[in-house]
């Protein structure tokens, strides 16, 4: 009865939020009052350093600072700082090769993770804008002059991109590739409500003068940038979406490898999540307060209560077969018929959960690429991406509980 009752809690709040956003997707009609601002003329163009901090990043850093050259942005208001942060490979050796271009500084430290090597840089720069872009990422020409209009409104502290997966050689990639797709539409949204909780390390940009009002960036559980948003709007800034500035990463190729990436991911989501209680529930900080970061957590109480109550049914239903066969009944016979396709409330707001994911994906799309269908891999990651990510949320909510901390690599 207990079960059944979250059963029917779970389904209706991750409905509620998904029609939530739809609808304030449609009533947007994909229109932004950020990207309507009045184009920036050159000479107005603020100063900007980009910061690329490695950590062993040898076999993708020529690409990714090869594309950094590549912006379409005056070479005299560009910085390129690349901060070898304790690189063991050749990381340092092949950043020295850029030295030679007057818009590339390279620094070289002791290990102490990506947050001091984003604080050497900006104790390195006076430029306006300071963005980070991981070197195992690579963005489109024009990506940069996407971003810096929307810093017209004052009230912007920082702006996020729109990411991609930047390979797919392999069906766990494909997978990613659609929930990247998913994430560009969430991404967009909750900017557009006020909510990002999240400027993730491939080109998202801040206002310099508001990152050192701030007290620069911290040390957060291995998710700097996670904190460091809600610190900007803890302290009343905006966080904006511009997902017209195409940045594409590097994903995980094996299982080992993602789960590790996202118990880190989750991990530090769940203890930033402590450090700022405060916040949830809090009307002071509207949708963030209110809606997102309550969803957000019960989303992951959600994922694991769902991934054990399948087992339980499954382990049942195995359970029964065995004790008819050993009777004398033997195995139950299996036919299919449309007639008992299962249609109780139940039923429906799963198949309903399923349809907005779907919806939700096509919309990820529309946004990030202009097309309106989802990546041909979708049925993939509906039917089996669901069954992964109990996995590394049982793993994370583990490691919180008992701050065991986690692994970068």
């Amino acid at each position: 009865m207990i079960g059944s009752a979250a059963t029917y809690v779970f389904l209706f709040i991750s409905l509620f939020f998904e029609v939530f956003l739809l609808v304030v997707f449609l009533e947007r009609r994909i229109t932004r009052v950020e990207a309507q601002s009045a184009p920036v003329r050159t000479s107005e163009l603020p100063t900007v350093c980009i910061v690329v901090p490695c950590f062993n990043e040898a076999r993708t850093l020529e690409a990714t600072v090869h594309s950094l050259l590549a912006l379409h942005y005056p070479g005299e208001k560009l910085e390129i700082a690349i901060i070898d942060d304790g690189s063991t490979d050749d990381t340092l050796k092949i950043a020295r090769r850029f030295e030679s271009d007057a818009r590339v500084k390279v620094f070289s430290k002791e290990n102490g993770g990506k947050h001091t090597a984003m604080n050497l840089a900006l104790a390195h720069t006076q430029a306006e804008l300071i963005g980070c872009l991981d070197a195992d990422s690579v963005v489109a020409p024009d990506a940069l002059m996407q971003v810096v209009p929307i810093f017209n409104n004052p009230k912007i502290a920082a702006v996020t991109p729109g990411i991609h997966v930047r390979e797919q050689k392999n069906i766990l990639q494909r997978m990613q590739h659609v929930e990247y797709r998913l994430s560009i539409f969430n991404r967009f949204m909750l900017a557009a409500i006020g909510s990002v909780f999240i400027t993730p390390g491939p080109f998202s940009f801040f206002r310099a003068s508001v990152v050192r009002e701030l007290g620069a960036w911290r040390y957060a559980h291995s998710t700097e940038d996670m904190e460091m948003a809600l610190r900007i709007q803890l302290a009343g800034h905006l966080i904006a979406n511009q997902p017209q500035a195409v940045v594409h990463t590097n994903t995980p190729s094996t299982l080992r490898g993602l789960f590790r990436q996202r118990v880190r991911w989750t991990y530090g989501w769940l203890r930033n999540a402590v450090d700022y209680r405060f916040m949830l529930g809090n009307k002071r900080f509207g949708n963030l307060g209110l809606i997102v970061l309550p969803t957000a957590i019960i989303s992951v109480g959600a994922g694991i209560f769902f991934f054990l109550r399948i087992l339980w049914n499954l382990g049942d239903t195995i359970s029964h077969a065995i004790l008819r066969y050993e009777s004398g009944a033997g195995f139950p016979h299996v036919s299919f018929n449309a007639f008992y396709l299962p249609t109780s409330a139940l039923w429906f707001l799963v198949w309903a959960s399923i349809a907005m994911i779907l919806a939700l994906i096509c919309a990820g799309s529309l946004i990030g690429t202009g097309k309106r269908l989802p990546p041909a891999s979708t049925p993939l990651f509906l039917l089996f991406y669901s069954f992964l990510v109990p996995l590394w949320l049982i793993a994370a909510v583990f490691r919180a509980t008992f701050k065991t901390g986690v692994r970068w690599r």
